[in-house]
C-alpha cells in the first residue's frame, strides 16, 4: 500500500488559478530578484576593473583611462537601475499578493469545493501586507527626494542661484510628494483592503478545514523520511559552492596585491606606497596576483554557470521520476527535500542566470552608449564609434530579461499539475527559518486563515529543528 496518508481525508492542499495578471506578477517578482543580483555583480565588476585602471595595472594609458571612465558612469547608471528596479519589484511584490486574494475571493464565490484548501503559499500571500514594501519604497525616497529639495531651496535661498536651484527644488518636491502619497496610500487603503478579502475567504474556508489539509503533512513531517536539504551534497552544488568560493579568492589576492605592496611613510599625516617585502612565497603571490584574478574570475564564471546546468537537468530528471511514482498507486512516499522543492513555485536556474545576465548586461551597455553620447567625463571619442553595438547589447540584455520572465511565467503555469498532484497525494509542509525576532509567518507553521500573520517561534529558529 503506497504511503499517501490521505486515503481517508479528503481535504488538501489546492493551488488555485491567479490568472495572467497574477502569474505575471509572480514572474515579475522572481526575476527582478534575478536583476538585482545582476546589478550587484555588476557593482564588483565594476570596483574590480576601477581598482585596476586606477593603479595603472592594465599597461596601457589610454585603456585605463577608457575604463575608469566606463566604470563611473556605470556606476551612476546602475544605482538608476537599482532604484527601477527597487520600485518595479515593490509593485510586483504588491500585485502578487492582491492578485492571489482577488482570484482565492472570487473562488469562493463562485463555490468553491471546501476540501480545496488553498495551499500555503497562497495563504501566505493573502495574509501578508500587500503594500509593505511599496510603503517603504515610498518613505524612503520621499525622505531622499525631500531632503534634495531642501539643499535646492538653500542654493536659491543662499546663494541666489535660481537657474540651478529652483528646477532642483520643484522637481524633487513633486518626486517626494508623489512617493508620500504612495506610501499613505499604501498604510491606508491597500493593506486594509487586502485584509477585507482574507475575511471573505477565511469565511468560505474554516479553521477546521485548514486543519484537516495540514494533518497529513504534519502527520508525515513527524515521520522525518527523506533529508531536508536541497542542495548541499548534490553534484550541482558543489559546483556552485566552488564557484562562489573562487569568485572570493580571486578579489581577495587582486586587493592583496594592490594593498600590501605599500606601507604608511612615517611621519607623515597620509599614506603613501613605500614598497614592502615578503617571504617568497607571498611576493610570487602578490606578483601574480593580476593574473589570478584574471584567471580565477571566468573559471569561477564557467563553474557556476555547469553548476546550473548540472541542476537543471536533475530537477528535470527528478520531475519525471515524481510523475513516474504518482502513476503507481502503490509508490512509496518520496523523499521530503524532493516534495519540498517540487511541490513549491520555483524560477528555472536557466531564467534566474539569465536575467542576472540582463542586469549586468543593461549597466555596461548603457554606460557605453551614454559615454558615447557625451555624458560622461570624457572618452566621448573612444566609445562614439561602438554606440551602434551599445544598442544591440542593450536588445540583447532586455531581450534575456523577457526571456527570464516568460520562461518563468510558463514553467509555473506548466507545473501548477503536478504541484496540485504532490500537495494531493504527499503533502510536506514548507521550510521557514526566524530571524531576530524569533516569528515566521503562521502561514508556514499551520492554519493562518483566522489567526495573526506571524507566530514567535524563538530567535534563529528553522523547520529542521521540529
Amino acid at each position: 500500500m503506497s504511503d499517501d496518508g490521505n486515503r481517508s481525508n479528503p481535504w488538501h492542499w489546492y493551488e488555485h488559478e491567479v490568472g495572467l495578471v497574477g502569474e505575471t506578477a509572480r514572474a515579475c517578482a522572481r526575476a527582478l530578484a534575478a536583476f538585482l543580483i545582476g546589478l550587484g555583480c555588476s557593482f564588483v565588476m565594476i570596483l574590480g576593473v576601477g581598482i585596476l585602471a586606477e593603479e595603472d595595472l592594465l599597461g596601457d594609458p589610454g585603456l585605463e583611462e577608457a575604463i575608469d571612465h566606463l566604470s563611473r558612469l556605470g556606476l551612476g547608471v546602475l544605482m538608476a537601475f537599482a532604484l527601477v528596479a527597487w520600485g518595479a519589484s515593490a509593485v510586483a511584490g504588491f500585485a502578487r499578493e492582491v492578485t492571489t486574494s482577488r482570484a482565492l475571493v472570487k473562488a469562493a464565490a463562485r463555490g468553491a469545493s471546501r476540501y480545496d484548501v488553498p495551499s500555503p503559499e497562497q495563504v501566505e500571500s493573502v495574509t501578508r501586507a500587500p503594500a509593505q514594501h511599496l510603503t517603504f519604497f515610498g518613505w524612503v525616497n520621499a525622505a531622499v527626494a525631500g531632503l534634495v529639495a531642501v539643499i535646492g531651496l538653500i542654493v536659491v535661498v543662499g546663494e541666489g542661484n535660481e537657474t540651478e536651484g529652483l528646477p532642483i527644488f520643484w522637481y524633487s518636491l513633486s518626486y517626494a510628494v508623489v512617493m508620500a502619497a504612495v506610501a499613505f496610500a499604501g498604510r491606508m487603503w491597500l493593506d486594509p483592503a487586502q485584509e477585507r478579502r482574507r475575511k471573505l475567504i477565511a469565511a468560505h474556508w474554516s479553521v477546521e478545514d485548514e486543519g484537516k489539509a495540514w494533518r497529513p503533512a504534519l502527520r508525515a513531517n513527524k515521520k522525518g523520511s527523506g533529508k531536508k536539504s536541497l542542495f548541499g551534497s548534490s553534484i550541482a552544488g558543489r559546483f556552485i559552492y566552488a564557484a562562489a568560493g573562487l569568485w572570493l579568492l580571486s578579489f581577495v589576492v587582486l586587493q592583496a596585491a594592490l594593498v600590501m605592496r605599500c606601507g604608511k611613510v612615517p611621519g607623515r599625516g597620509n599614506t603613501e606606497c613605500e614598497e614592502i617585502t615578503y617571504s617568497s612565497f607571498i611576493e610570487q603571490i602578490l606578483a601574480a596576483g593580476f593574473w589570478i584574478f584574471v584567471v580565477l574570475l571566468p573559471l569561477a564564471a564557467i563553474l557556476a554557470v555547469t553548476g546550473v546546468l548540472l541542476d537543471w537537468k536533475q530537477r528535470r530528471s527528478e520531475r519525471a521520476e515524481l510523475r513516474a511514482m504518482l502513476e503507481n498507486p502503490h509508490s512509496p512516499r518520496p523523499a521530503e527535500h524532493l516534495l519540498g522543492y517540487h511541490a513549491r513555485r520555483r524560477m528555472h536556474p536557466l531564467a534566474l542566470v539569465t536575467a542576472a545576465m540582463s542586469g549586468t548586461g543593461l549597466v555596461f551597455s548603457t554606460a557605453a552608449y551614454l559615454l558615447g553620447l557625451g555624458w560622461g567625463l570624457g572618452s566621448q571619442d573612444v566609445f562614439a564609434g561602438f554606440r551602434t553595438e551599445a544598442v544591440i547589447a542593450m536588445g540583447i540584455s532586455v531581450g534575456l530579461f523577457v526571456a527570464a520572465l516568460l520562461g518563468t511565467g510558463i514553467a509555473n503555469v506548466r507545473g501548477r499539475e503536478l504541484r496540485n498532484a504532490l500537495m494531493l497525494r504527499w503533502p510536506t509542509p514548507p521550510s521557514w527559518s526566524a530571524g531576530k525576532d524569533g516569528k515566521v509567518p503562521r502561514a508556514k507553521r499551520g492554519p493562518a486563515l483566522h489567526g495573526s500573520r506571524d507566530v514567535k517561534v524563538g530567535r534563529h529558529a528553522n523547520s529542521d529543528q521540529n
